[in-house]
C-alpha cells in the first residue's frame, strides 16, 4: 500500500511486512511477544510457542535520506511502526511505552503521530505532583494527527481489526524512557478486547479522559507528516521548543528560535 507522502515514495507490503523507500528496503527493528512480559495485564499468556513472534516493526529514519539537509538541519527524525492485530491475552496490540526527557523549562519532548492505515488509540498518561495520574485515551482513524504533549507517557494501541501503520516526527537527539513504564508493569489503563478496560493496580488514584483525535489546527489536515515537514518545517518547531505548544500560534516567532 501507499503510504501518505508525496516527497518520498514509501510503500507498505502487507504480505512481505516490510517498508520500502523508493523502492528500497527500509532496515526495521522489531518488539516480540516475550519483550512485553513486563507491561502485560496477563504476563502468564507468554510462552514458548509464542514469545519469538513479532508484533511490531519499527522503521526509523524511514524516508529521511531522500531529503536528508532538511531533517539533519533541525535535528529532526521520522518514523513509521507496523503494529499487527495479535490478541495479547486479552489485550489489544500496543507498544511498549515510553516517556521523553526534560529538554527545558521543566517540560519534555512533545512528538506527534499519524495514522497511516488502520484505528488507533493513543493512550496518554502524566504523573500529578500530588501522585495522582491523568489518562487521556485518544481514538484516531487514518489521516489523524495526535500530539504527543510534553510530559505525558505514551503507548499506541492498535484496535482496528487489522495492521496498524503509523508515522512519526519527534526530535533525534534524545533516547526515550522505557523502563518507567516497565516498573509500573505497564500503562495505566489496560485497553482489552470486548469492549473492556482495566486500571493498572500499581497506578493510584488515576482519572480517565476520551477523546477523538483533532489535528492541530496549524497544520494541512489534506498533507501527510513527512510532505508538511518539507515544505513547513517552522510548523514543527514545537518539536524541539515545547513551550511553543503553551503559545498561540499566530505567535510562534519562529526567527527568533534556535530550531
Amino acid at each position: 500500500m501507499k503510504l501518505n507522502a508525496s516527497n518520498v515514495d514509501l510503500e507498505y507490503d502487507e504480505s512481505e511486512k516490510m517498508l520500502y523507500s523508493d523502492g528500497v528496503e527500509v532496515p526495521f527493528s522489531t518488539r516480540k511477544v516475550g519483550e512485553m512480559k513486563d507491561v502485560l495485564f496477563r504476563p502468564d499468556f507468554i510462552n514458548e510457542k509464542n514469545k519469538n513472534d513479532i508484533i511490531y516493526r519499527m522503521f526509523r529514519n524511514a524516508g529521511v535520506s531522500k531529503n536528508q539537509t532538511i531533517f539533519d538541519a533541525h535535528n529532526i527524525r521520522y518514523d513509521v511502526t507496523s503494529i499487527e492485530d495479535y490478541d495479547l491475552g486479552g489485550e489489544f496490540t500496543k507498544t511498549l511505552g515510553h516517556y521523553h526527557p526534560i529538554v527545558e523549562n521543566g517540560l519534555a519532548y512533545p512528538e506527534i503521530y499519524e495514522v497511516l492505515f488502520g484505528e488507533a488509540v493513543y493512550l496518554l498518561q502524566k504523573k500529578n505532583e500530588n501522585g495522582s495520574y491523568e489518562v487521556i485515551l485518544v481514538h484516531a482513524k487514518k489521516g489523524d494527527k495526535v500530539i504527543m504533549p510534553p510530559n505525558y507517557g505514551h503507548i499506541s494501541i492498535n484496535i482496528g481489526g487489522s495492521v496498524l501503520i503509523e508515522a512519526n516526527l519527534v526530535n533525534s537527539t534524545f533516547t526515550s524512557d522505557y523502563q518507567s513504564i516497565k516498573n509500573m508493569h505497564g500503562g495505566a489503563v489496560y485497553v482489552l478486547r470486548k469492549d473492556n478496560m482495566v486500571v493498572n493496580k500499581e497506578y493510584k488514584d488515576v482519572s480517565i479522559a476520551h477523546q477523538d483525535a483533532k489535528t492541530p489546527e496549524f497544520l494541512d489536515q489534506a498533507k501527510g507528516l513527512y510532505d508538511e515537514y518539507i515544505s513547513q518545517p517552522k510548523h514543527f518547531v514545537f518539536l524541539n521548543r515545547p513551550e511553543f505548544l503553551l503559545w498561540s500560534h499566530d505567535r510562534w516567532d519562529i526567527s527568533s528560535q534556535h530550531f
